[in-house]
């Protein structure tokens, strides 16, 4: 009886391993076949175009291939912060970040992008139809950037910023890129605003039970997910990143010692850097938001190319009453989109772990791999957003 049993149950297990394999053959079978029927020179341009940054690394983003040159860049609502962007002003920032990556990407491959803003609001799906039309390759040392850029976390040198650095950021964008010194009123107002948005955000349950939900406690989840943010994209490394993915998890992220030591690290980030810079924009309509996306993508660029370090800390944009005051106390007339701070640092961390293209990839008309779009002529976009 003992040894029908243990037939039976050992049986059951290598039925059970059985299934679970072919799932898994059926779903990579499924991928191979969807990356096969995308055309070329789409695949290799979101092959860059999904190192794009995103709020806590959600990457709220779908692409909807409608034909082997043309594209809808579509947002995924599931992957909206509700809790801190519930009016989805980061969502769209996040697209529009995308977006840049994906028009630079293209214009390397040969292709300038002949762009339409589908969406009147923030609940829209479809939010930009690309057309791609052949051109001279150009801007080619983008693509190195893309793969080089990082948010990073650590402390960073209080040292000035070369003269010359911080104005070739405010060149990305004049009139809506403003920079403030660590030491200057300005600045000194930021980093103490900076902990106290920090502190009121963290110890809000459902903010933070929402953040909790983006952090990945293991590397097997991290490896699933392809999202979220990891330890070593918080700038934890040897030890700390052991103990994180061993001992903590996600109800941990709600205990009063998880908490404090975020405030701490809030307050240890805005104490060590050069200075914040700002981002501004015309106001918060969906256009004016996903152009804010695209000067954030085209600044981290930038700060990558100078070997600056950055790192987008949104409290202050997401929390009352400083969210109204920023404009007053900075000395700026137009809405701020971002707050990054910056400095130099001998870290250099690696870059987030994005989800593969057919995670979020769909063709609505199948054509073969082959089918490359001919590379010649030259065409202008229909919008361009660039300064």
């Amino acid at each position: 009886m003992k040894i029908t049993r243990k037939i039976f149950y050992f049986a059951g297990i290598i039925i059970f391993l059985t299934g679970c394999q072919t799932a898994s053959v059926k779903d990579d079978i499924a991928a191979r076949e969807k990356i096969a029927a995308m055309p070329v020179q789409i695949f290799t341009i979101l092959e860059y175009a999904r190192l794009a940054p995103s709020s806590h690394n959600t990457q709220p983003w779908e692409v909807k291939i409608i034909s082997e040159n043309e594209v809808i860049i579509q947002s995924d609502s599931s992957r909206q912060l509700s809790k801190v962007d519930p009016l989805a002003r980061e969502l769209l920032q996040s697209i529009g970040a995308f977006w840049e990556s994906f028009r630079l990407a293209a214009l390397a491959q040969g292709f300038t992008c002949e762009s339409e803003i589908l969406a009147k609001n923030p609940e829209d799906t479809d939010i930009i139809r690309i057309k791609l039309v052949p051109c001279e390759k150009s801007n080619e040392n983008s693509l190195f950037l893309m793969k080089e850029r990082a948010t990073n976390r650590k402390p960073y040198s209080k040292a000035e910023l070369k003269p010359v650095a911080s104005s070739l950021l405010k060149e990305i964008s004049p009139g809506n890129i403003f920079y403030f010194t660590r030491k200057s009123v300005q600045g000194e107002w930021l980093a103490k605003c900076l902990v106290s948005a920090a502190r009121k955000q963290v110890y809000d349950n459902e903010k933070q039970e929402e953040l909790s939900r983006w952090l990945r406690f293991s590397r097997k989840e991290a490896k699933q997910k392809q999202d979220g943010l990891t330890p070593e994209a918080l700038g934890l490394s040897g030890f700390d990143s052991f103990l994180w993915y061993h001992f903590l998890n996600q109800k941990k992220a709600m205990t009063i010692s998880f908490r404090n030591r975020a405030v701490y690290n809030a307050g240890n980030q805005a104490d060590n850097c050069a200075g914040f810079i700002i981002i501004t924009g015309n106001d918060f309509s969906t256009s004016s938001l996903l152009e804010a996306g695209r000067q954030l993508l085209r600044l981290e660029l930038k700060c990558a190319e100078l070997r600056i370090a950055f790192q987008p800390m949104s409290q202050l944009t997401e929390e009352s009453p400083w969210d109204e005051e920023l404009p007053e106390y900075l000395g700026i007339e137009k809405p701020v989109q971002f707050i990054l701070r910056l400095g130099y640092s001998v870290f250099s961390p690696e870059p987030g772990i994005r989800r593969n293209i057919e995670d979020f990839v769909s063709i609505s008309q199948v054509k073969p791999k082959s089918s490359v779009v001919s590379k010649g002529g030259q065409s202008k976009e229909e919008y361009d957003g660039n300064p």
